[in-house]
Order: structure tokens, then C-alpha cells, then sequence
């Protein structure tokens, strides 16, 4: 008598690392992330930044994650060695891809950003109040740091979910 959810000896599916390891939900999850990398490219591409061409970094690794994160759920769904065996090329050029942007945007996030914009009269922003003038370069500089520093947050999930994903499915490989 099998287990509620375990299918035929001959399907090869992701090893269950811990006992609260779901690899589905752990997909579900790399996907979101994967997406959120996606739509933050889109603010990027307008802003004008040191590095002009940093928008591209999270288009890429977004579809990469989502990519992987998809492959990840598909095998689970209809698990099969040749699918298992692109999701682990998946995961790991994901976790690659991931590793390689994370050191970018870590770099960016130390590199100074410098104003070029001209501001010869302070626009107020924030409440009357406090009196508080910022030219609008300095305000698009903190919010394409801010941007950054998501995007830092999100791709340290994508690299560790990815790891997860990985081990367990070069185990389930070796084991199939």
C-alpha cells in the first residue's frame, strides 16, 4: 500500500530535504520572487544611474528564476527524469545567474551615487514642517538605491530557495 501523494517507484521527484520541505511551495515561491525582479526592472530602466545598463540584471535574472522556479513546479506535477534533469540545469544556471547579480547589486549599493543635476532652487518635499529641502536628483538617487536594495532583498531569497531547489534535486537525480 503506498503513501497518500507518492506516485510509482519510476518517478522521479525532488527529495524532500527536511520533513517541512515542500518543493512545490519552495517553486511557488522562487517564481514570485522571480517575478518581483521582473516588474522592479521596469522603474530601473527609466531612472538614470551610474549604471546605465543595471535594468537589464534583474529582466534577465527575474526570467531565469521564474524560469527555473517553473521547471521546479512542472516536474512535481508530472515528474519525469528528462524534466527533473532540466530542472536541475535550470536551478543551478539560476543559482548562478542569481549569485553573479547579487555581488552586482551589492556593488552598486557601495558605489557612491553621484548627482550631476543642476538644482539651483531646492524643491520642499516630505511635510512644511520639517523644513526639509532635497534637490530632485538627490530624491531619484535615494529611490534608485532603495530600488537596488529590493532587489538585493529579493535576490537573496531567489539564491537561497534556488540552493534549496538544487540540492534536492541533485539528490533526486542521483537517486533515480
Amino acid at each position: 500500500m503506498s503513501s497518500v501523494g507518492a506516485g510509482p517507484a519510476g518517478e522521479p521527484k525532488l527529495n524532500r530535504l527536511f520533513t517541512w520541505f515542500d518543493p512545490e511551495t519552495a517553486a511557488g515561491v522562487t517564481i514570485l520572487l522571480g517575478l518581483y525582479q521582473v516588474l522592479l526592472s521596469v522603474p530601473l530602466a527609466s531612472a538614470g544611474l551610474s549604471m546605465p545598463s543595471i535594468f537589464i540584471l534583474p529582466l534577465v535574472t527575474g526570467i531565469l528564476v521564474v524560469a527555473g522556479g517553473s521547471l521546479t513546479v512542472a516536474n512535481e506535477k508530472n515528474p519525469s527524469r528528462l524534466l527533473l534533469r532540466f530542472c536541475v540545469y535550470s536551478n543551478m544556471a539560476s543559482l548562478l545567474g542569481s549569485t553573479v547579480a547579487l555581488c552586482l547589486y551589492c556593488y552598486s549599493l557601495s558605489k557612491p551615487e553621484t548627482v550631476t543635476a543642476f538644482c539651483p532652487i531646492p524643491t520642499m518635499y516630505f511635510e512644511h514642517r520639517h523644513r526639509s529641502y532635497k534637490c530632485p536628483g538627490e530624491i531619484l538617487a535615494a529611490f534608485n538605491w532603495n530600488l537596488i536594495l529590493l532587489l538585493l532583498i529579493y535576490d537573496a531569497g531567489a539564491v537561497l530557495m534556488h540552493c534549496v531547489l538544487s540540492v534536492s534535486a541533485l539528490r533526486a537525480l542521483k537517486t533515480a
